[in-house]
């Protein structure tokens, strides 16, 4: 029996894992098209496809194509596609008063999710840990049967997260609770803990319109604002862990009380509880909680606006102005080649898109504005879920993780 070296074995892991990433990406490929797109040999795709096929973590597709990318005439391809019930992984996204928990399927998709309602403001952080165990090890029984082996557990949440730990977030009054740590030593698997921003960059980044560049700047909108950054074709978290804190960068000095307990950040302008707080002040809104505002009650001031509400129409202007200076400040700095802008923020976008433009156009010298394309993206699917399912196959599968 032949042993393989050991620089053998490292090349035939990375090769794999660049092919299971690039169908995770693409989808359903021909054995042809994957050697065409990864730059490996057809010997070696035929390697590795039949080795993952043994493993039970690809199939091959009845059907096919045809050569000329059509099902009709002409010998179809054989597609390949990984099998979405090889393994699965385990999401929470933490928020105010409410958690999600999603099993991402070995495709990276989302097959399953479920809403807890829960006072997080109320919990201390042992009682959050002992909660989020309880109802992960209530879904991990359910959906063991359906999949060959859980691959990770990972946590999104608003606020400061540090190396595993959940420094300061919105939805609690618990700081510094150890997350990572408690997950890991309760279910022996990969586990991951991330700001949501950082989640939602790594979702747009694995996505074909995005693969190519290496520098991105996404920035959040929504009931607060974040920022996830790209650079060098990895998410960059700078040494502690939480860079890129994009909301808690100032405006003004001396501006409105954050969230986060200092005055003047870029997040008490155009977060949906200081839009909401500032519309308070003059419109009739409806009833709910003012400090927490819901979708539905973000969706009525941006109707108010789409009818024309002078004062609904002030305020995501202002909120444009600011995005806009807080923009100009990121490109100045890192020139990105990408800015995106998502969440469920981008419900107003087009009331705050002018005012943006026009403050980077008088906040930086032309040659830097047209060095970084800035664009708004759909909040049509769950890209903080996604972001965490994908952050978890990665750790699973990457070589030397």
């Amino acid at each position: 029996m032949s042993i393989m070296k050991p620089e053998a074995e490292s090349s035939r892991l990375a090769n794999r894992y660049r092919l299971t990433q690039m169908l995770r990406t693409a989808g359903p490929t021909a054995r042809i098209d994957l050697g065409a797109a990864t730059g490996l040999s057809p010997a070696t795709v035929s390697a590795i496809t039949a080795e993952m096929m043994r493993d039970g973590q690809l199939v091959e597709l009845k059907g096919g194509v045809g050569e000329n990318g059509s099902t009709g005439r002409g010998r179809p391809k054989i597609l390949v596609d990984l099998d979405p019930e090889a393994g699965f992984v385990v999401a929470v996204k933490l928020s105010i008063n409410d958690v999600q928990l999603m099993v991402g399927d070995y495709r990276g998709q989302i097959a399953r999710l479920t809403h807890v309602a829960l006072n997080t403001l109320a919990l201390t952080g042992q009682q959050l840990i002992d909660t989020l165990i309880g109802h992960i090890e209530k879904l991990r029984q359910e959906e063991e049967g359906k999949y060959r082996r859980l691959l990770g557990i990972g946590l999104a949440a608003q606020g400061l997260v540090a190396e595993g730990r959940l420094v300061w977030s919105p939805a609690l009054s618990a700081r510094n609770v150890d997350l990572a740590g408690a997950l890991a030593e309760r279910f022996h698997c990969a586990v991951s803990v991330e700001n949501d921003a950082n989640c939602i960059a790594l979702a747009l980044k694995s996505q074909a319109a995005y693969r190519a560049y290496d520098d991105i700047a996404v920035i959040m909108l929504g009931y607060g604002i974040g920022m996830g950054l790209i650079l060098g074709g990895a998410l960059y978290k700078g040494r502690s862990g939480a860079a890129a804190e994009f909301g808690h960068t100032k405006f003004q000095p001396d501006g409105p009380m954050c969230q986060c307990g200092k005055r003047g950040c870029v997040e008490t302008y155009i977060s949906d509880y200081a839009l909401y707080r500032d519309a308070r002040l003059t419109l009739d809104l409806p009833d709910g909680d003012a400090a927490h505002p819901s979708e539905e009650q973000m969706a009525w001031l941006s109707e108010a606006a789409a009818s024309g509400n002078p004062v609904a129409l002030g305020l995501f202007e202002q909120a444009g102005r600011v995005l806009g200076h807080g923009i100009a400040n990121v490109i100045a700095m890192l020139a990105p080649q990408k800015v995106l802008i998502s969440g469920a923020g981008v419900r107003a976008f087009s009331f705050m898109e002018p005012a943006m433009r026009n403050s980077l156009e008088h906040s930086l010298v032309d040659e830097l504005v047209k060095g970084s394309e800035v664009e708004a993206v759909a909040w049509d699917k769950d890209m903080t879920g996604l972001g965490i399912i994908a952050q978890l196959l990665d750790l699973a599968e990457r070589p030397g993780a």
